[in-house]
């Protein structure tokens, strides 16, 4: 059995590495984060469900609103965030080691959402099989398991918030 839940969120991003003009301007999308996971078990439990949905829906909804709502997701070398800083805001600025692209934040939700399963009450009821990131009505990337399992890069800098144990850390302590 197969279990989806879908959250919606705000946040803007931009390419260094990109033949598209627009994609290198910064720009903002609403985006539609889908996490699809498996039930483990071979039978309901005595409440007739799988699991209780509220608390994967909570888990799924920290994740999303706690790293990426609201947020310029940026390569770690875009010269814009200099500015951004020293202006009199405190941005929201979520760091990448490359171009934040539709394929590597669905990558890196994947991998802390595993990381939030393997750690909560439910992770031997369930196991995460997909992320669908929706970046406009017409464009959407699946990150599958087995994908994620093949694909999952392994950057040079280990010194950001994709690397960190912590499911919910957005820092980046690098050089640059």
């Amino acid at each position: 059995m197969l279990l989806e839940f879908t959250y919606r969120f705000e946040a803007a991003h931009r390419f260094l590495k990109s033949k598209s003009v627009p994609c290198m301007t910064p720009h903002g999308h609403t985006w539609f984060a889908t996490m699809t996971v498996a039930f483990k078990g071979s039978a309901l439990d005595s409440s007739q469900m799988t699991v209780e949905f509220g608390e994967v829906k909570k888990q799924w909804k920290t994740l999303i609103q706690d790293t990426f709502d609201h947020s310029y997701m940026h390569n770690i070398n875009d010269p814009i965030v200099e500015v951004l800083k020293n202006e009199d805001i405190e941005p929201r600025l979520l760091p990448f080691p490359g171009d934040p692209t539709t394929e590597i934040i669905s990558l890196f939700m994947f991998n802390k959402m595993e990381s939030l399963i393997s750690t909560s009450e439910f992770k031997d009821k369930i196991v995460l099989k997909s992320i669908k990131l929706q970046e406009t009505p017409t464009n959407a990337i699946i990150c599958d398991r087995d994908f994620f399992v093949d694909q999952m890069p392994q950057f040079s800098d280990q010194s950001g918030w994709w690397q960190s144990p912590n499911p919910l850390d957005r820092s980046y302590r690098g050089n640059s």
